[in-house]
C-alpha cells in the first residue's frame, strides 16, 4: 500500500450527535497561548473550538512556563489546564529537567483524572509526547498524535536524535499511540519509514476558518504587493526571500509585507536596510487577525525549509493571495504549479518564480487565485477537517474492546 491510499484505506464512522455529547477529549500540547503563537497552537484552537460546537467536551494541557501564565483558564469556551515548567519539555539537552518534570506531573494529572477524558490527541510527536502516549496505554484509551513536520525536520527523527533518551523516546511513541495523523503525503510517508503499519497512519490536512469576506482590495497604483506570514525562525529562511525580493527589477513597483515575530527579526530588518529596501519592506509584527492584510495582498511568500502544512498558506488561498513558496511538505498536497500557485523546487528557482508571478497579467493572476480559493473551501475548511477526526476518534473508540484499567481510588 503507497501513502496516498492511507487515507482510503480505513472505513470510518460518522459520529451520531448525542455520541458526540458523550464524548470527552484531553488535547496535549508542548506549548499554548499565551506564551506561543505559532501554527500549531493556532490549528489547535480552531480544531477545539470546533470540537466544543459539535459537543465535544475538551480539555487543553499544556505547560505553564511563566508566573504571570494561569494555572487554570479557557479561551473559546475550552478549559485550560497548564503543569508548571522552566522550559518547553519538548526540547531536552540542558533543558532535560523540565522534560523529567513534565513527564511526572503529566502522568499524575492524568492518573487522578482518569474518568475526565476518553481520547488522549497529542499535538506532534516531539519528547513532550512520550508520557501522554504511555499514560494512555497504562489507561487503555486511544491516543493519537498529530504529527508536526515532514521532511529533515520529521518529529521521530527530531526524537530519536535526542542524547540518551532519544531512541527509547522515540520507540515507546511509536508503540503506545494508536493512531497517528499526518497532514502530508510527506509525513505519512515518513512514519511508513519508521515502521509504522498503515492502518495506524491517516491522512487527514489542516484545516482553517474560511473567511467570510474574501473580496480582494486592489492597488490604487499598479503596485504587486507581496505578504510573509509566520514565526520569524530561521527555518523560515527569510533572509533568501529578501535577497529575492531585492534581486527584482529596480523600476518594478514592489512591496514586501512581513507578519510575524521572532529570534530572526533584527537581523532581517538590519539585512532589508543594507539592500536598501527600507521603504518597500515593512515588519509590522504579529497580528491577531491577518484576513485584512491578505485582503490588501497579491502574492504569498514562503521559502521555508521545514513545514507540516501551512497553516499560513491555507489564509493566504482563501483569500485569493497567489502562493510562491519552496516545495517543503504540504506544499504539493494544495498547490497546483502554474494554476493555483507557484513551488520552487529550490532556494535558486525562487526568484525566477518571484520574476514570472510579475509578468502575470491581472486577468492571469486572478484566474489562479480563484483556483487556490476553490481548493481550499473545497478540501480544506476547518469543518470538514473537524468532521474528519471525529470519524477517526469515533472508529477508534468503536474498536476499543478493552475496559478501562481500574486503578485504586485517590485517597481523600
Amino acid at each position: 500500500m503507497n501513502v496516498t491510499e492511507v487515507a482510503s484505506a480505513h472505513p470510518m464512522i460518522t459520529p451520531r450527535a448525542e455520541d458526540l455529547h458523550c464524548l470527552r477529549i484531553l488535547l496535549v500540547l508542548s506549548t499554548y497561548f499565551p506564551e506561543s503563537y505559532g501554527g500549531a497552537e493556532q490549528q489547535t484552537r480552531r480544531f477545539a473550538r470546533a470540537l466544543v460546537e459539535r459537543g465535544v467536551s475538551t480539555t487543553i494541557l499544556a505547560p505553564r512556563l511563566s508566573h504571570s501564565t494561569p494555572k487554570r483558564s479557557a479561551v473559546d469556551g475550552v478549559p485550560i489546564e497548564r503543569l508548571r515548567l522552566h522550559a518547553a519539555p519538548n526540547l531536552g539537552g540542558r533543558h532535560m529537567l523540565s522534560f523529567l518534570s513534565w513527564c511526572v506531573q503529566l502522568v499524575i494529572w492524568m492518573l487522578r483524572r482518569r474518568d475526565e477524558f476518553d481520547v488522549v490527541h497529542i499535538i506532534h510527536g516531539r519528547l513532550h509526547a512520550v508520557p501522554a502516549a504511555l499514560a494512555g496505554a497504562l489507561l487503555r484509551k486511544p491516543v493519537l498524535a498529530k504529527m508536526g513536520r515532514g521532511g529533515r525536520c520529521f518529529d521521530l527523527d527530531v526524537v530519536r536524535e535526542k542524547k540518551i533518551v532519544g531512541r527509547w523516546a522515540s520507540s515507546m511513541i511509536k508503540r503506545h499511540v494508536t493512531a497517528f495523523i499526518a497532514n502530508s503525503r510527506q509525513i505519512a510517508g515518513d512514519l511508513k519509514r519508521h515502521g509504522i503499519e498503515a492502518d495506524r497512519i491517516h491522512l487527514i490536512p489542516n484545516g482553517i476558518d474560511l473567511p467570510v469576506k474574501r473580496r480582494r482590495q486592489p492597488s490604487t497604483d499598479g503596485t504587486r504587493r507581496f505578504i510573509c506570514l509566520g514565526r520569524i525562525e530561521p527555518e523560515k529562511c527569510l533572509e533568501l526571500m529578501i535577497d529575492a525580493f531585492a534581486a527584482l527589477p529596480a523600476g518594478a513597483k514592489t512591496q514586501l509585507t512581513v507578519l510575524g515575530d521572532g529570534q530572526c527579526r533584527i537581523a532581517l530588518e538590519e539585512q532589508t536596510v543594507r539592500l536598501g529596501l527600507a521603504g518597500r519592506v515593512k515588519f509590522v509584527g504579529a497580528v491577531e487577525d491577518v484576513f485584512p492584510f491578505l485582503r490588501k495582498a497579491d502574492f504569498y511568500l514562503s521559502t521555508s525549509v521545514s513545514e507540516g502544512m501551512s497553516n499560513a498558506l491555507l489564509e493566504a488561498m482563501s483569500c485569493g493571495v497567489v502562493p510562491i513558496i519552496t516545495d517543503v511538505s504540504g506544499a504539493s498536497d494544495i498547490v497546483e504549479h502554474g494554476r493555483s500557485g507557484f513551488l520552487a523546487r529550490s532556494h535558486v528557482e525562487y526568484g525566477g518564480l518571484l520574476l514570472r508571478a510579475l509578468g502575470l497579467s491581472e486577468a492571469e493572476r486572478d484566474a489562479m487565485a480563484r483556483r487556490a480559493i476553490r481548493t481550499v473551501a473545497a478540501r480544506f475548511s476547518m469543518e470538514s477537517v473537524a468532521t474528519r477526526q471525529m470519524s477517526l476518534i469515533a472508529t477508534l473508540m468503536q474498536k476499543d474492546r478493552h475496559a478501562p484499567v481500574h486503578l485504586p481510588a485517590k485517597a481523600t
